[in-house]
C-alpha cells in the first residue's frame, strides 16, 4: 500500500498538471527530436461550443521505462477554468462535493489509482490551488500550486516536481474536469480555431525531454454573442483645462472575448506634451499615467482591481499599457495613433463583463487637457470568435460648463443672438463670458458714455457711466463690458450659476451680403464661440 500511495500521488501531481485554468500552449517550442521518448496528449470536451461550459477528459502518456521528473502543462489560450463558481472555495479548504472540480485516474506499471480533485486556496504567490484526496488511508492528500507563465501574458503554469518511486513507472494519467458547486469548471476557447495543448516532461532517468501536444476545434462560432459597450467620461480640473479621461467597455458573460481592441480619443482633447514628453523616452516602462480595473466571470472581483496604465514607447510611437498584477497578471500593449487611437492588437481569450480605464497623467499632472467641446468616441472590437462591432458613446462631462443659444432675425436685417452659459456639474461658477463669431459683427457706436457732473458745497463730482445700445443680461450684473479682438468680453460683478446674454441692434450688425445669403437659404448655420472663464464651447446656430 505504500508504494501504491506514493504512485497515487504522482499521478496526482500529473493530473494538476491539466488543470483548465488560463495558459498558453506551449506547442511547438520544442525541436521534433524532443518528441522521441513517446509522450502522448489528447484533450476531448464533451461538447465543442465554443465560448461554453463543458466537461473535459485529458490523457497523459509518458515515455516508457522511466518515471517523469518535473511536467509543465499549457492548455489552449481560452481555455480556462470557473472559479466564481465557489469562491468560498478559495478562501478556506473545504474537502467536500461543492469544492470539488473532478476526478482522476494514475496508470502505472503496477496498476491503477484513482482519485478525487478538489479546488483550494491558493498557497505563497500562486493563483490557485488543488488538493488531490485519494480513495483512504494511508495515502495522504497532496497540495499542487498554479502559477502565472512568465512567458505568456494572462497564462498559468502548472509545476509539478514528482517523487522518485524505485520499480515503478508512471505510465500515464487520466484527469476528467467537470463541474464546480454544480457549474461547469471548464470554459473552452471563443475562437473556432483549433484549440492546441501541450506539456512538456523531464524525467529522473536518461530518457530526454519530450513533449506531446492535443487538438480539438471549438465550433458554433457564429451563434456566440458578441456586443461590447462603450462609455466615456472626462472630469475637468476646477482650475485650467487639465482633464481626467475615462474609457468603459463591458460585455454580458456569455459573450465571446475581444481579441482586438481599438479607442478613438474624444474630440476636444489636447496633448499635454510638457507633462507626457517626460514619459516617451524609449526606455523603461515609462510613467504611470492612469488606473485600471476589470471584472471576469471566472475570477475574483479582486483579482483585477488594481491594475495601472503607462504611458512609453517614443515621442514618434508611444504606447499605452494596462497591467494587472499578481496572482492574475494580464497586459495589454495599446499603440497611439497621431490620428488619436489606441489600439491593443493582442487581447488574451479571457472573458471581461467590464473593463475601466482611467487616464489621469505623470507625476501629478494631466496627460490631456479639454475644450469642454460636446464630443463623442468610438471603439472598434473584433471578438476571438471573429466578429467586427463598432460602438459609438457621447462623452459624459463633469466640471465643464454648457451653453445653449438660438439666432433669428437674420434674414430681415435685424440680427438678435441669445446664449445661455451654465457652471457644469462640480465646476466652479462663472466669473466671465466673451462672445465671439463669424459673419457677424459688434458695433462700437453702440456704446454710449453719458457724463453726469453734481456740485454739492462747492465741490463738483463727476460720474462716467456707458450704456451699451442692444446687451442684455439676465442673472448676472456687468462689471465690465469690452471688445477685444473682435469678441464681446462681459466680467461679472460676482460668480454665478448661470448668466443669459442677449445680443440685438445697434450692437449686433450683419452685413447685406450674409442677409440675402441667409434669405436664401445659402448659410444655415452659424458657429458663435462662446467663452466660459478658460473653456471655450463652439456653437453651431440655426440662421433664420
Amino acid at each position: 500500500m505504500a508504494i501504491r500511495a506514493r504512485r497515487a500521488l504522482v499521478g496526482l501531481a500529473t493530473a494538476a498538471a491539466v488543470l483548465i485554468l488560463p495558459a498558453s500552449a506551449l506547442a511547438g517550442i520544442l525541436p521534433a527530436s524532443a518528441l522521441a521518448a513517446g509522450e502522448t496528449m489528447t484533450v476531448t470536451p464533451a461538447s465543442t461550443q465554443a465560448g461554453a461550459g463543458t466537461s473535459v477528459t485529458a490523457t497523459l502518456g509518458f515515455a516508457a521505462g522511466d518515471t517523469p521528473k518535473t511536467v509543465v502543462t499549457s492548455l489552449a489560450p481560452g481555455m480556462l477554468g470557473n472559479l466564481n463558481a465557489n469562491l468560498s472555495c478559495l478562501a478556506s479548504q473545504q474537502l467536500t462535493a461543492a469544492c470539488q472540480i473532478g476526478t482522476a485516474t494514475a496508470h502505472s506499471t503496477v496498476g491503477d489509482v484513482a482519485g478525487t480533485l478538489y479546488l483550494v486556496p491558493a498557497q505563497g504567490t500562486d493563483a490557485a490551488g488543488i488538493e488531490f484526496v485519494p480513495p483512504g488511508p494511508p495515502l495522504s492528500n497532496q497540495y499542487i500550486g498554479v502559477s502565472l507563465n512568465p512567458n505568456a501574458p494572462g497564462g498559468l503554469n502548472l509545476t509539478t516536481t514528482f517523487t522518485n518511486i524505485p520499480g515503478v513507472q508512471i505510465t500515464g494519467f487520466t484527469t476528467n474536469f467537470t463541474t464546480l458547486n454544480g457549474q461547469p469548471f471548464t470554459r473552452l476557447p471563443s475562437s473556432c480555431s483549433a484549440a492546441t495543448s501541450s506539456f512538456t516532461a523531464t524525467y529522473y532517468g536518461a530518457t530526454p525531454t519530450g513533449s506531446a501536444s492535443g487538438s480539438f476545434t471549438p465550433t458554433g462560432c457564429a451563434s456566440l454573442p458578441y456586443a461590447p459597450a462603450l462609455s466615456a467620461t472626462e472630469t475637468k480640473d476646477h482650475k485650467g483645462n487639465g482633464v481626467t479621461l475615462a474609457f468603459g467597455i463591458t460585455q454580458a458573460a456569455n459573450e465571446a472575448a475581444s481579441r482586438a481592441i481599438a479607442l478613438k480619443l474624444p474630440g476636444g482633447l489636447g496633448i499635454n506634451l510638457a507633462a507626457d514628453v517626460t514619459c516617451l523616452t524609449g526606455s523603461g516602462s515609462g510613467c504611470v499615467v492612469g488606473t485600471a480595473t476589470a471584472m471576469s466571470p471566472l475570477v475574483p472581483s479582486a483579482a483585477l482591481s488594481k491594475g495601472t496604465v503607462s504611458l512609453g514607447g517614443t515621442a514618434a510611437a508611444p504606447t499605452l499599457t494596462i497591467a494587472f498584477p499578481a496572482p492574475f497578471a494580464i497586459t495589454l500593449v495599446g499603440n497611439v495613433s497621431l490620428a488619436g487611437t489606441v489600439a491593443f492588437p493582442d487581447v488574451p481569450d479571457v472573458p471581461l463583463t467590464s473593463l475601466n480605464l482611467t487616464l489621469t497623467g505623470p507625476n501629478g499632472q494631466k496627460a490631456f487637457t479639454t475644450n469642454c467641446t460636446p464630443s463623442t468616441t468610438t471603439g472598434t472590437f473584433t471578438s476571438q470568435s471573429g466578429v467586427s462591432k463598432n460602438a459609438t458613446a457621447t462623452v459624459t462631462r463633469n466640471n465643464c460648463p454648457t451653453a445653449s443659444g438660438s439666432l433669428s432675425g437674420l434674414a430681415a436685417g435685424y440680427p438678435k443672438l441669445r446664449v445661455k452659459a451654465t457652471q457644469g456639474k462640480g465646476g466652479t461658477k462663472i466669473a466671465s463670458v466673451a462672445v465671439g463669431f463669424s459673419g457677424l459683427k459688434f458695433s462700437r457706436s453702440a456704446f454710449v458714455t453719458h457724463k453726469t457732473c453734481v456740485t454739492k458745497s462747492g465741490q463738483k463730482t463727476c460720474t462716467t457711466t456707458t450704456l451699451i445700445k442692444g446687451l442684455g443680461l439676465s442673472g448676472a450684473g456687468a462689471k465690465s463690458v469690452a471688445l477685444k479682438g473682435g469678441k464681446l468680453v462681459i466680467m461679472l460683478k460676482k460668480p454665478v450659476a448661470s448668466v443669459t446674454v442677449n445680443l440685438s441692434g445697434p450692437l449686433l450688425t450683419e452685413t447685406a451680403s450674409l442677409q440675402t445669403k441667409v434669405k436664401k437659404h445659402k448659410v444655415k448655420t452659424l458657429t458663435v464661440t462662446l467663452e466660459i472663464g478658460t473653456t471655450t464651447i463652439p456653437l453651431e446656430l440655426l440662421a433664420h
